[in-house]
């Protein structure tokens, strides 16, 4: 029993990820922050938010290898963004957030994950955006510098407060 969802103008039954408890704790809408997060991490390399051909093939190229190195609640939200592989691009495209803000929202829903689930999660969301950097790079071996660069800011978006304070330099006991 799928729902429907019209997307450029066009209906689609769309049928429902069952069997993950942790995917059911999360409304539609912040189900839908977390499965545009991977693309919102393309975006952020790339510095667009409409991909060619090649873009979208090393971005599922990516999500493939994710999904294969990750478990758990990591590897259940890289299966969503799959099901969702016909339009999740004219998804993203739809979606008013810039891109750090749509990155933010991220954050504070991974501020809400226990420390295990949301390393998970980030390190799956993360390893799309290095394969696609790589993919980008010299002999799609290694990352240019702006892309790993681009890369670390993501990285620092996705931290949460909390893991911000606890890193704080200044609460270091060592002498400056």
């Amino acid at each position: 029993m799928g729902t429907r969802r019209v997307l450029m103008g066009e209906a689609q039954e769309v049928t429902p990820v069952v069997g993950s408890q942790w995917l059911e704790q999360w409304t539609d809408a912040e189900l839908a922050t977390l499965r545009l997060a991977p693309v919102g991490v393309l975006s952020a390399i790339t510095g667009r938010v409409r991909f060619d051909d090649d873009e979208r093939a090393a971005f599922w190229d990516a999500v493939t290898d994710a999904a294969l190195r990750s478990t758990g609640p990591g590897r259940e939200l890289l299966g969503t963004a799959a099901t969702e592989r016909r339009w999740l691009f004219d998804e993203f495209q739809l979606d008013s957030r810039p891109i750090v803000s749509g990155l933010l929202a991220v954050t504070r829903l991974l501020e809400r994950m226990s420390p295990d689930i949301r390393e998970d999660v980030r390190a799956s969301i993360l390893r799309i955006g290095e394969s696609v950097a790589r993919a980008r790079g010299p002999f799609g071996r290694r990352m240019t510098a702006q892309d790993e660069q681009a890369l670390l800011l993501v990285g620092q978006l996705l931290r949460t407060a909390a893991e911000e304070a606890a890193d704080n330099p200044l609460d270091s006991t060592a002498a400056i």
